[in-house]
């Protein structure tokens, strides 16, 4: 019996989670992010962590982590110096793309800045058929050519992609042979590795993307791994990926575009998880952190994968748990345009400076917006750990945007607030009403730093029934990477009528991928029926059609006729929900998908039996105006670690905890459910159903 270790490095805090294997206890905390070296935020929240439970770092048997390396490399343009070698005729893909503008009526619109320059595109005269025949190979000359040309420019990473690799990889495979052979110093990966799907523009771009990771992520991981060990944890590190699984850190090096969005999918994990023991089905999940909030939706326990989705202007197709991100946070600094429009974000603050509380800068932010509210303690920050400055917050919003209004201070900070806000209900509002769902029959979960100063407020706003508050909302995120399962994504392309593939057909092509994906769960050390799991889905659409619908399918078909039907049945369900309307034209099917999954041994959350309605007095820490409804009031503010079970809040209301405020308005309850969960509602509503 050890304990589990899970470490979540966002834009302005890194969070620790530490779980013990004993008594399932949860011990979580915070330090500030190092952008000059994340290594040095997680060192010091190991440290931290390890002093506050008392163990030594030996003590931990295993280490995951959510990391944002990937993510930040590619918005900003640090990765390598990488190459392309692609088909010859094929060089300026990457340069024209869908041809889809960023902005339709702006003429002077550029297009994002891509990965790899042209210059740096090398052709190669070889071609592979749309069946897989190879018409022609490729010249070793002409690879010689190519390779010195890729010495002379010191490039660091070369990214392979072939037209129609997908079907037939001989000849990518043998240009990387060629390359690890004469610059076994030189990253490399093909697209028939990558992503080995049909669509030439986002196979390209997203072996691209991962190719210029490849260095900074290994390079970051190596590190990591050199920090881990001198600190004395035993444990190698395992890395969230963004379809909400994990891997070994050296699959991560390799497949490195699969955790661009790492971070946010281990709140989802445990917002399923919490979901189920509480028996709701239907949840919206808010994770606001310092830079962004990170949105999905979850429909009768399950959350939606997506394999379209896009960072810094470029399309990264691999699967991943569907988010919308909008670049609202705690750190979103507030601004006037020319016109003295009021705007909020997306700029943040970050870490450093920060907001001005923090007292390295002047510029106003959703956290100062929140202080001046009285909704965040000055001096519970972080538990106290550290303390916020009331005075800079007020600087800040009176000379940069109240001043220049000619507004009361007050109006001003709750502006600020009232803009994030609709913001933020834009997003919900993208993944569920713009998608055919009715909010009031979904709960909100809120979690991350900022998540439950705002959520109320949105729920009131978009007709929510009720706002969930789990226990350590600021680590939530960190809390679900100790839920995910070690998980592999394949994926082969058919493009066949659902009534003529045929059962050989299919049961073939998900031989072949249940062999590799066998292969590649042994090699993390799972075997087995009981430490390994499979589930299928399949890349669907309409004859015609140009967008796939991904649908839930089995990997083996006994009953074809049958089971076709029912797929096709699916299909249409989907079909219907989502663009409201089926048709009897033929249904394509484009790839085929498998997910293999590794069992790994994950935390509990306790569940308290004792309900008791009486708040004792330890409880309440005093009383403190907190603007609600358009004034100041006097509001009882609440030590969360000393309510029970069963405790019932009447609003107006403060709950405060080591790293979340939660504000309870006038006409709200707060009920303390049996997880230690904080349920608010309205009044009139069953909170406690």
């Amino acid at each position: 019996m050890g304990y589990r270790l899970s470490v979540d490095v966002g834009g302005t805090f890194t969070d620790i989670v530490l779980f013990s294997e004993q008594d399932s206890s949860i011990m979580t905390t915070k330090v500030h992010s190092t952008p000059q070296d994340y290594s040095i935020g997680i060192q010091n929240g190991i440290e931290k962590i390890c002093t506050q439970a008392g163990i030594n770092p030996y003590e931990i048997t295993y280490f995951i982590h959510g990391t944002t390396v990937a993510t930040n490399a590619l918005l900003e343009r640090k990765g390598a110096r990488t190459a392309m070698i692609t088909t010859k005729g094929f060089r300026d893909i990457l340069e024209i793309g869908r041809q889809q503008r960023p902005d339709l009526y702006d003429f002077w619109a550029k297009r994002p800045e891509s990965p790899i320059p042209r210059s740096y595109i090398y052709e190669v005269d070889e071609r592979t058929t749309v069946d897989g025949a190879i018409k022609k190979s490729v010249s070793t000359q002409e690879i010689q050519e190519i390779i010195h040309r890729l010495k002379e420019e010191k490039i660091e990473s070369v990214a392979i992609c072939f037209l129609h690799a997908y079907k037939n990889s001989t000849n990518e495979q043998f240009v990387k042979e060629q390359l690890k052979k004469e610059l076994p110093y030189v990253h490399c990966c093909t697209s028939s590795e990558t992503l080995p799907e049909i669509k030439e523009y986002e196979r390209f771009c997203t072996t691209a993307v991962n190719a210029y990771l490849m260095p900074k992520v290994k390079e970051y991981i190596d590190h990591l791994d050199v920090k881990r060990k001198d600190i004395g944890v035993v444990s190698k590190v395992h890395i969230m990926q963004s379809n909400g699984g994990i891997m070994s850190a050296q699959a991560a090096g390799e497949r490195s575009v699969h955790t661009v969005f790492s971070g946010p999918a281990g709140g989802v994990l445990a917002s399923i998880h919490m979901a189920r023991l509480l028996g709701e089905q239907n949840i919206i999940t808010i994770d606001i952190g310092g830079t962004s909030s990170d949105l999905a939706l979850i429909q009768d326990y399950n959350v939606a994968f997506t394999s379209d989705s896009e960072l810094g202007g470029f399309p990264v197709k691999v699967p991943m748990i569907e988010m919308h991100t909008i670049g609202a946070g705690g750190g979103s600094i507030a601004w006037l345009d020319s016109g003295a429009g009021v705007h909020v974000g997306p700029q943040s603050a970050g870490s450093f400076p920060g907001p001005a509380c923090y007292g390295n800068s002047t510029l106003p932010t959703v956290t100062d917006s929140n202080l001046i509210m009285g909704y965040l303690n000055p001096n519970n920050f972080l538990g106290g750990e550290m303390e916020l400055s009331v005075e800079q917050s007020e600087n800040a919003v009176r000379n940069q945007i109240a001043n220049h209004l000619n507004i009361p201070l007050v109006d001003a900070a709750a502006g600020i607030l009232q803009l994030v806000n609709a913001n933020m209900c834009g997003g919900i509002n993208v993944i569920s009403t713009q998608k055919g769902y009715d909010l009031r029959e979904f709960s909100l979960m809120a979690f991350g730093g900022g998540g439950s100063l705002h959520a109320v407020a949105l729920a009131d706003e978009l007709g929510i029934k009720k706002v969930i508050v789990p226990l350590s909302p600021g680590n939530f995120s960190a809390i679900g990477c100790q839920l995910a399962k070690v998980r592999y994504d394949y994926v082969r392309t058919v493009v066949n009528d659902i009534n003529t593939i045929g059962e050989e057909k299919y049961n073939q092509i998900y031989e072949e991928m249940l062999k590799e994906a066998v292969r590649d769960l042994d090699a993390e050390g799972f075997h087995g029926e009981k430490e390994t799991l499979f589930t299928a889905t399949a890349d669907m659409r309409y004859k015609g059609q140009a967008w796939d619908l991904n649908v839930p399918v089995v990997y083996e078909i006994q009953d074809g006729p049958m089971e076709f039907a029912a797929i096709r049945e699916r299909f249409e369900e989907i079909h219907k929900r989502t663009y409201g309307y089926t048709m009897d034209d033929d249904v394509v099917i484009v790839n085929l998908r498998l997910a293999a999954f590794g069992e790994v041994p994950a935390l509990e959350f306790r569940k308290t039996d004792t309900v008791s309605e009486e708040i004792v007095p330890e409880a309440i820490k005093g009383v403190r105006k907190i603007y609600f409804g358009g004034a100041y009031c006097d509001s009882v503010v609440y030590d969360r670690m000393k309510l029970s079970t069963g405790n019932v809040i009447e609003g107006p209301a403060m709950i405060e905890e080591y790293a979340a405020s939660i504000p309870v308005p006038p006409q709200h309850i707060a009920y303390i459910d049996q997880f230690q969960n904080i349920v608010i509602s309205r009044k009139e509503n069953d909170y406690a159903d």
